[in-house]
């Protein structure tokens, strides 16, 4: 694998030394470095806006421009970039809030080949798992642009036209030890994003705690996150360290938040209020500064009417919120992530299959997926198992896969197609399908509204009575642009 690098420092003997470095251990690390070298802030910043670099090892103490400005501008280019700080120890301060301004790490002069080595190698892993979360590709409502009248800036279809917002995103929430709630059907890939966070954050050197609230049972639940202290009740034959403690200079995830019983939630909350918690049995209160992510599948909105999830509760986790989209939301990037698994069970299966065949991989297109990229994944490991080509074919695939109904159609196609190809096919048993009846309405409804408005955004919302973040989020959903429908 090849990586671009570039060093940055105002001495050529330092930079000349990092090169060397960075060569003799690319064996290592089974990659093979490009690597370019600036001797000042400036020269490295107008490299970043021209080229991309995977790794940037850069000075603080810099003329021209120093490496924390430098660093701000890098980022804001290519947020995906990885920057290690070069300091000497007199320096450490620097380094610590270059970190807390986005840096991945540092490392102190003279610079060591395994030091170096060992946080390259922690940086690769962490870039590797978010190209995984990108291959997932979530879209946010953040990402939603909500200043444009006649057409929508972003293209969402396909993986690299969202990478950078996505990279953007979480070196957002890395700079930030804010609380994050994740929100998303089974199966999204929630708790990718919440490694993804923690990987690429000042914590990450701490553990990575997860927990799934819907898996502990409500009476050991407070044991769990708590701890007990040896003879607290019945069964506590020892001391038990909890989740909350394990997770102190880490980050704690708990998923499935919304099964948590109201009585423990009291108790979450005042955790997470005053960072500080007693263990059971215990006279002594433990301090935590544990990073706190949360997920869910369930409508925590409907649940707090109900009143089975407390309002402060809520109010306090969804301080970030991330809303994940099903994968039938997002049909044109089945192949993307089909070509991921391929390579993934190549190896772990010891089989070389190469691609995916085009009535395959149409099929897969027209699935609803209830599992979303958990089941395509399942999915595409069977194919493994019983193809016998270096191709996977439609053979490969579950009955209920190579059955399925056509449930999307292309932005111009319209509803007449769509409802001729229900007719086409009678005897199907998703025939009477309410969800794509229902989707293919709204999105009938949105084309109609675009048409009359001329494409254009805020009149649509004005006219259509649909809030705008609504429109936006649901033009992406079906992939249509508002330039479609300027005439």
């Amino acid at each position: 694998m090849k990586l671009r690098a570039m060093i940055v420092d105002d001495e050529a003997e330092l930079r000349k030394s990092v090169s060397s470095i960075l060569k003799k251990i690319e064996p290592d690390l089974n990659v093979e470095f490009i690597i370019d070298e600036c001797e000042n802030g400036i020269e490295a910043v107008n490299k970043s806006k021209t080229d991309f670099y995977d790794l940037v090892l850069m000075d603080v103490r810099m003329p021209e421009m120093d490496g924390l400005t430098a660093l701000q501008h890098i980022k804001e280019n290519n947020p995906q970039t990885f920057v290690l700080i070069m300091t000497a120890h007199s320096n450490l301060n620097d380094a610590i809030l270059a970190i807390k301004e986005g840096a991945y790490d540092y490392v102190e002069k003279p610079v060591s080949s395994e030091k170096l080595s060992d946080i390259v190698k922690k940086s690769l892993e962490a870039n590797e798992m978010i190209k995984s979360l990108t291959a997932s590709r979530p879209i946010f409502d953040d990402d939603i642009e909500t200043n444009i009248d006649t057409d929508l800036k972003t293209d969402i279809v396909g993986q690299n036209s969202k990478m950078k917002e996505v990279f953007g995103l979480i070196y957002k929430l890395c700079k930030v030890e804010t609380t994050v709630l994740i929100r998303g059907e089974n199966g999204t890939g929630k708790e990718l994003v919440a490694k993804a966070i923690h990987f690429n954050s000042p914590k990450k050197s701490g553990l990575f705690v997860a927990i799934n609230c819907g898996a502990i049972p409500e009476n050991l639940m407070e044991s769990e996150l708590f701890g007990h202290e040896k003879g607290a009740f019945t069964g506590a034959i020892e001391r038990k360290i909890g989740k909350f403690q394990l997770a102190n200079n880490g980050t704690l995830f708990l998923d499935e938040i919304g099964e948590l019983k109201p009585e423990m939630q009291v108790k979450l909350l005042r955790a997470l209020q005053e960072k500080k918690f007693t263990p059971i049995g215990s006279n002594r209160e433990v301090k935590t500064n544990a990073r706190i992510i949360t997920a869910t599948n369930r409508n925590l909105e409907k649940m707090m009417e109900d009143l089975s999830f407390r309002e402060d509760l809520f109010y306090r986790l969804n301080v970030m919120p991330i809303f994940l989209p099903p994968l039938r939301d997002r049909p044109d990037d089945i192949s993307k992530l089909a070509e991921s698994f391929i390579e993934k069970f190549s190896v772990s299966h010891d089989k070389k299959i190469r691609s995916i065949s085009d009535e395959c991989l149409n099929l897969m297109k027209r699935y609803r997926w209830p599992g979303n990229i958990r089941e395509l994944e399942n999915v595409i490991e069977r194919a493994f198992i019983v193809e016998s080509t270096a191709v996977i074919t439609a053979d490969s695939l579950p009955d209920q896969i190579k059955n399925s109904l056509v449930s999307y159609i292309s932005p111009n196609q319209t509803s007449a197609i769509h409802n001729s190809q229900l007719k086409a096919q009678p005897n199907s048993t998703n025939a009477l399908d309410f969800e794509l009846f229902k989707e293919q309405a709204e999105k009938d409804f949105i084309i109609q509204a675009l048409k009359a408005n001329h494409g254009k955004i805020n009149q649509t919302v004005a006219q259509a009575n649909i809030p705008k973040n609504t429109l936006l989020r649901k033009m992406r959903k079906y992939n249509l642009l508002a330039k479609d429908y300027i005439n």
